[in-house]
């Protein structure tokens, strides 16, 4: 996974697998968030069933792909890291999009 879409869905698992028939099976599963995406091959593209709650796997990947693309797919230096007692803050130039809290337990 890029950087945008790592620190969207962070702990997430992507799983690669095929069918017996040659279908391509494809998963991101983050299990400490009991949230999965199952992404369905629809010809030359993919529908994503997503399940699990309280959060939305692939919609916060899609918010994160396309807010980078927006402020111009910046790259891997970019990201800017600060860490307290509490939390990782992570960001990207100064998009409020581009920001993620992830939280200490």
């Amino acid at each position: 996974m890029s950087s945008s879409r790592q620190l969207a869905a962070p702990g997430a698992q992507f799983v690669r697998a095929t069918r017996s028939d040659g279908a391509p099976l494809r998963y991101l599963f983050a299990p400490e968030r009991e949230s999965f995406d199952e992404f369905i091959a629809d010809g030359e593209s993919w529908t994503v069933r997503q399940g699990g709650h309280p959060m939305a796997l692939w919609d916060a990947i899609e918010r994160a792909l396309v807010a980078r693309q927006d402020n111009g797919s910046p790259g891997i230096e970019t990201v800017r890291l600060r860490v307290t007692d509490r939390s990782h803050l992570y960001w990207i130039d100064s998009s409020p999009l581009l920001r993620w809290e992830h939280r200490l337990a």
